[in-house]
């Protein structure tokens, strides 16, 4: 019985891990006329891409209908005038080129690539049309996107020199870039070493290196990182950063990026140029306001006799006997508030000699 609910659950997962990856062979991108768009293409089988709009021209070197085999070609193409869709495929393993798409008196770049797991459709967006309107589609991203996928996925770039040895397999299906790349935030050298992208998640992942060359500590909230692609910028979802980087010293921050602020797919391909952005926490103190650590009780929290009251007679005691002094009473209530008051001293003393303000940055390339 136990054997057969193991095979049973083994096949499952095996459906679900194989229905994941048929998934994401369909893949979505937003036309951009400032950057071109990355089309994977394979050998034994064609990939149709599909347009908002009919193509009114298209033009690309090595592209040809009928390409002569072991000739110059590098991709199949089949093109009906008229139609908003074509089909491309590769003629040989390795081969890259870049194909000219106009649409509405716009011209697009496609930068066409053989890769060993091709998309099968590639399906083009206008800005206006990349929000989900389905539910269904709203409900599948934020499934797609769930905390604890995003924190296995910042698993495996934390763990990526070790991973792409033992288990090339986990990232058979991603985007990886290592552009190296250096800017600086007040005397922070910030490198860009590596770029992952999950596609089944929208989801780019981020090593950076954090070199603090000047002679004081450097603070940032380590929730605050995020690129800057063009004019646009996105926010982490998810990162792992120490928020110190001591006078001196470097550290190795991460974080991912999942999807554009308003719920929808980025569809950043790791190629872009990414400007990271950082926020940077200074403490401040005010030189004109003094800190005395004498601490003084507000007169409002003292409390009182209302008009017209008279505090009774102890038990026992006469009808013309003295009552009791207020200042005993204040005596006893002050001996009680002395942990409040200790408390309170602490939080003054905080509130007065550590101000932080927060500023967002983006590094200077």
């Amino acid at each position: 019985m136990r054997l057969f609910a193991l095979a049973l659950f083994v096949a499952y997962s095996s459906r679900l891990f194989a229905e994941e990856n048929l998934a994401s062979k369909i893949v979505r991108l937003s036309l951009n006329q400032n950057e071109p768009a990355v089309v994977k293409l394979g050998t034994r089988g064609i990939t149709t891409l599909e347009f908002p709009s009919k193509i009114e021209a298209i033009d690309g070197y090595g592209f040809s209908v009928n390409p002569v085999p072991d000739g110059p070609d590098l991709f199949q193409i089949s093109f009906n005038k008229g139609t908003n869709f074509l089909s491309l495929k590769a003629t040989r393993e390795g081969v890259e080129g870049n194909l000219t798409v106009v649409l509405e008196g716009k011209v697009y770049s496609l930068f066409c690539k053989c890769v060993p797991d091709p998309s099968f459709v590639v399906i083009f967006e206008g800005r206006a049309e990349k929000a989900a309107s389905n539910p269904r589609d709203v409900l599948s991203q934020s499934k797609q996107a769930s905390p604890a996928r995003l924190l296995g996925f910042l698993d495996k770039v934390k763990a990526f020199p070790s991973l792409k040895v033992s288990a090339p397999e986990m990232f058979q299906n991603m985007d990886i870039a290592e552009p190296n790349s250096d800017s600086s935030l007040d005397g922070l050298t910030i490198t860009l070493r590596r770029v992952i992208r999950d596609n089944s998640l929208d989801s780019l992942g981020f090593e950076v290196d954090l070199a603090n060359k000047g002679n004081k500590d450097f603070l940032y909230d380590p929730e605050s990182f995020g690129v800057r692609v063009g004019d646009e910028v996105y926010q982490e979802s998810v990162s792992d950063a120490g928020g110190l980087v001591p006078a001196g010293k470097a550290q190795t921050a991460f974080f991912v990026v999942t999807g554009t602020a308003s719920g929808s797919r980025n569809d950043l391909a790791v190629t872009n140029k990414f400007a990271v952005v950082l926020r940077q926490v200074t403490w401040e103190m005010d030189p004109h306001r003094k800190v005395t650590t004498e601490w003084h009780e507000p007169p409002d929290t003292i409390p009182t006799a209302q008009s017209g009251w008279h505090e009774p007679s102890l038990p026992g005691a006469n009808d013309g006997s003295t009552p009791t002094p207020p200042s005993d009473v204040t005596k006893k209530s002050s001996g009680r508030s002395r942990g409040h008051r200790k408390k309170g001293a602490i939080s003054a003393s905080k509130e007065v000699t550590a101000q932080p303000s927060g500023t967002s940055k983006v590094a200077k390339q």
